[in-house]
């Protein structure tokens, strides 16, 4: 693998904003590798293939015309999974027989993603992503890309391996900065409590993620969900990276005041959320510590209540 282009061909499962913003600046990368765009849905794939994709993003706005496939036309050395958590099971096992066994990146928020996955694709090397990339769709095929912030990369349990390495080899070559970690574990746990604490609070409330620093009854329910999760991720043996989850929470909510979340945009628009990746997840793991989770599991009761979504996944 060249440091330059690790990858010749990258696959991209996934046409959301993060799916998107990945294709624009890796087709953009100077001597980086062929991108197709996956689409399960053919109509959507006819029209976002018929035309540039653009992203406006902090350094102004950049575009590529990228093929989109129902199934890529050649073999993929790296599958880059960017659905939401909630998708990526079914996602990876509709495409099993293309995949094959090349590396996949996931890009999921939350826990359990990286077991469903693996399940599915039982000769895959499995690359797990905790990106804080932040983009939003502004339309079909159009994006905003917020910030351009780390995206960190390896493999859960262990430290990461050659696609890995490669993975962030390749981010970096195309401006979007990323490191390799020695273990990801708790990585995706220290993004799990913040988005925990955070999304469905601000969701259930109709609020943007400032309200949750600001409001003290939301204040104090981040608290509570937080302090759970830390207890929690303790009795999994998992060490946090940052010294006190609930300052973690705060601090995320004021730098990203103005934002809606994607929960909070997801129950807008009636879509499944992430709930059983994130604080269903906590329920889950806590339950088989002996650990009492309340805040975590009323929150979790309340956004399936709202969106019509049954308890299970992760």
């Amino acid at each position: 693998m060249s440091p330059t282009a690790p990858f010749a061909h990258v696959a991209i499962i996934g046409p959301g904003a993060i799916g998107l913003c990945l294709a624009v600046r890796l087709a953009r990368s100077r001597g980086g590798p062929q991108v197709t765009l996956v689409d399960h849905r053919p109509d959507r794939a006819a029209r976002l293939g018929s035309r540039p994709i653009r992203l406006h993003g902090p350094e102004g706005d950049i575009e590529a015309t990228i093929p989109v496939r129902l199934v890529p036309d050649a073999p993929a050395d790296l599958v880059i999974l960017a659905t939401k958590a909630h998708a990526a099971g079914a996602a990876a096992a509709a495409a099993v027989n293309w995949i094959g066994a090349a590396p996949v990146l996931l890009m999921q928020n939350g826990l359990g993603v990286t077991a469903e996955v693996a399940q599915a694709l039982p000769q895959a090397a499995i690359v797990t992503a905790v990106s804080y990339q932040a983009a939003n769709l502004a339309g079909e095929g159009d994006v905003h890309h917020v910030a351009s912030l780390l995206t960190h990369v390896g493999c859960e349990g262990r430290p990461p391996d050659a696609a890995a390495e490669a993975v962030a080899a390749m981010l970096n070559a195309a401006g979007l900065p990323a490191r390799t970690e020695a273990d990801m574990t708790p990585v995706v746990w220290g993004k799990l409590l913040v988005n925990a604490a955070i999304n469905p609070v601000a969701a259930l409330a109709g609020a943007e993620n400032g309200a949750v620093a600001e409001r003290p009854s939301l204040r104090a329910l981040a608290r509570a969900i937080a302090e759970e999760g830390e207890a929690a991720a303790r009795a999994a043996g998992v060490t946090l990276p940052y010294p006190s989850a609930v300052e973690a929470v705060l601090d995320t909510a004021r730098r990203t005041a103005d934002n809606r979340c994607s929960m909070l945009q997801d129950l807008e628009a009636g879509r499944p959320t992430e709930i059983e990746y994130l604080n269903g997840a906590i329920v889950r793991v806590a339950e088989d510590r002996g650990v009492v989770v309340p805040a975590n599991r009323a929150v979790a009761a309340l956004v399936r209540q709202v969106s019509g979504q049954q308890a299970g996944g992760g």
